[in-house]
């Protein structure tokens, strides 16, 4: 017996090794995501098996024993309060289980931290390496061969020799991106000075001290070109800390204890974004998302990055305020301050500057996760050194006990777990039919990746599309037969169909809205009604996403189309007010005041456009053209010319969609879209 449990202990401590070499190098090219997704996978199956062994070792052993630490508490109270904000989340309950998101491997990072606290011995022998070391060597190793891999990508032999084109990128990196992998490589250049040092100490002046020198020089050199890139051609897009404090703020007045949820910044971003943020010049598109949307304050129309939308926060503390709420940032802030006091205490060198390193970079950047991983590996290394004493209960039963729990835990999350994965195959295999214009198999594809997980909006949506495109594809038919026209109208009920079930999942997210919104577009020459729909869940997505002007100029567009230019202008000039400084916004006014014939106005919008316009772009040709034509209806009193000095792109009001079906496809009402009565919001300048 004895024999059985000293094998199962060196398969759990080999399997721990194991999962920390392999996760900072393991991707896959066969999902969507090929790295955090994989790697939070990877997470999820060792940790499920070593659950498993280390049950079992219990019921061998006749025991339940636990290694108490200093960190045990916070980190046990920190996993809690990320169980609290996922059962109170604003995702759809159903969803909190089809989804693996940040707050499911927080919980998987907390499972791993026991185990390696529980199942990591510390050797006494004289000049032997304690297990957890052997944690930071693998994660050491880890960095010197992602610095080789950096190095490799830099120099430009993988842009020559590599098979596929994603391999050509020099930004590519198993990490899972440049930052990240700067993250990673710094944290493993403090492990290996700290070696070095130790070793220096001890006045171990040999072979070890050379190698770690070298691996020093590897890390110094991978990290350099890493930086040179973040700072030059692949510089990363984040969110300034003005806004992402606003926003945790706005969020904090509306959910206060445990935020919007784990995973929805975008929602709290969208609803509270400051206004001055649309005033840049950056376009761009997570539930951070959900936060972002609904919370991003106005003045955020001011930067230069105004149209994008972040799926996280400016650093790891205000996203965890927004989406966890004051308990979450509370619970980690013991955390924080349990290791700080814990490591001046005890005088402690190994894993302590390191972890006192991610708490810094904590304060300037997002979290991933992979530097959640580290941190978490690092954080039960040095716990293994402050053992505090342990609990033990001699018992038959209870080891039973537990390990039917574990079983029943691992069954039900490796049976989800199987269902994510299985979906996120079959729709990258989708994308990939997609790309070589294999309409029918993209479909077929797509509904097997539904029916394995129908809980995430991202593929309600893109089979929306796939719809859609289909029914555009079948009504480009010269002459349309009886049966063109009932899979056309089977088609497009199944694209509002998974167009209103995107927005169930998550109706927090305005993506969703504006994917019905385009898709009641495109329905206005195809059925009766859509127009109406189009402007109600544009309606919906202006409240989801109020400062954001593309959203009233999608609303103004579909007035201007159906001739309403009252309501057209209505929406161009709240556009113009929510961002003064976007040419299209003035150009779109002008061009619904000259159908009113309403010829000064119009003028004067035309003037602010040009003065917002590239002079050596098409666009300002076309806009001075357009002007000269409507001061020839003005007197000539009233005409005075301005100086031009912008550089943006225009473009008119998009007419309705074609082609056209006659006479329109009677549709049922139920596709008609279910909005909750609310305030339409307005634009405070």
């Amino acid at each position: 017996m004895e024999k059985i449990i000293k094998i199962l202990e060196n398969i759990i401590n080999w399997g721990l090794i194991i999962l920390v070499f392999l996760t900072p190098l393991f991707f896959l090219p066969i999902t969507t995501d090929f790295y955090f997704f994989n790697k939070s996978m990877l997470l999820y199956c060792f940790v499920a098996i070593l659950l498993i062994l280390w049950g079992l070792k219990m019921v061998l052993t006749r025991q339940v024993k636990f290694v108490r630490t200093p960190f045990d508490l916070p980190v046990a109270l920190f996993a809690l309060v990320t169980i609290l904000a996922l059962a109170v989340s604003q995702t759809p309950k159903p969803g909190v289980f089809f989804n693996f998101g940040v707050g499911q491997q927080i919980i998987a990072l907390t499972v791993l931290y026991f185990l390696i606290t529980n199942n990591t011995r510390k050797d006494t022998e004289p000049n032997t390496e304690k297990h957890g070391t052997q944690l930071v060597t693998a994660l050491i190793i880890s960095g010197v061969i992602l610095s080789l891999v950096a190095i490799y990508q830099f120099i430009g032999i993988g842009e020559t020799f590599a098979p596929v084109d994603w391999l050509k990128d020099k930004a590519f990196s198993p990490a899972g991106g440049l930052l990240p992998l700067a993250i990673f490589l710094a944290v493993s250049l403090v492990l290996v000075l700290t070696r070095i040092y130790t070793e220096w100490k001890t006045e171990r002046h040999g072979n070890l001290l050379l190698f770690y020198s070298f691996t020093l020089l590897l890390l110094i050199f991978g990290l350099g070109v890493t930086i040179y890139q973040l700072f030059t051609t692949a510089r990363p897009l984040l969110l300034p800390y003005w806004a992402g404090w606003q926003i945790a703020i706005e969020t904090v007045k509306r959910f206060p204890l445990l935020g919007f949820g784990p995973g929805n910044f975008l929602n709290a971003f969208t609803q509270t974004k400051p206004l001055n943020f649309n005033l840049t010049n950056l376009w761009g598109p997570g539930n951070f998302l959900n936060a972002f949307t609904q919370t991003k304050p106005l003045n955020f129309n001011l930067t230069n990055f105004w149209a994008a939308r972040f799926g996280s926060s400016s650093n790891w503390y205000l996203e965890l305020l927004t989406t966890f709420g004051i308990l979450g940032l509370l619970s980690y802030l013991f955390l924080v301050w349990r290791v700080i006091r814990t490591g001046f205490k005890h005088e402690l060198l190994r894993c302590y500057i390191a972890t006192l390193l991610i708490f810094i970079l904590f304060a300037f950047l997002p979290a991933n996760f992979l530097l959640l991983f580290v941190f978490y590996i690092l954080l039960a290394t040095l716990a293994l050194e402050l053992q505090t004493g342990e609990f033990k209960e001699e018992s038959k039963i209870l080891p039973q006990i537990i390990f039917g729990l574990i079983i029943l835990v691992v069954l039900g999350v490796g049976y989800f777990g199987a269902r994510i994965y299985a979906a996120e195959y079959f729709f990258k295999q989708s994308l990939d039919a997609l790309a070589q214009n294999k309409g029918t198999e993209t479909y077929n594809l797509q509904i097997r990746t539904i029916s394995f997980n129908p809980y995430e909006d991202v593929y309600r949506q893109a089979y929306s599309q796939t719809n859609l495109a289909l029914a555009n594809a079948l009504a480009s038919k010269p002459d349309l037969s009886d049966q063109d026209r009932e899979n056309i109208s089977i088609l497009i009920q199944q694209t509002i169909r998974e167009g209103k079930a995107a927005v169930a999942l998550n109706p927090g997210n305005v993506v969703n809205w504006e994917n019905l919104v385009g898709i009641y577009r495109n329905l206005i020459n195809f059925a009766q009604g859509a127009d109406q729909w189009a402007i109600a869940s544009l309606q919906q997505a202006i409240i989801l996403d109020p400062t954001n002007p593309q959203l009233r100029l999608s609303l103004g567009g579909i007035y201007y189309a159906l001739a309403n230019y009252d309501e057209a202008i209505r929406f161009f000039q709240q556009a113009v007010d929510l961002k003064p400084n976007l040419a299209n916004s003035h150009y779109n006014l002008a061009v619904a005041y000259r159908e009113k014939k309403e010829y000064a106005k119009a003028v004067g919008e035309m003037e602010t456009t040009l003065q917002l316009v590239d002079p050596n772009s098409p666009d300002y040709q076309k806009a001075k053209g357009e002007l000269e034509d409507l001061r020839a209806k003005l007197p000539a009193e009233e005409v005075a010319p301005k100086t031009p000095t912008g550089e943006q792109q225009l473009s008119t009001p998009q007419p309705l969609p074609s082609p056209v079906i006659k006479p329109p496809l009677q549709l049922p009402e139920e596709v008609a879209p279910e909005i909750s009565p609310a305030p339409e919001a307005t634009p405070t300048p």
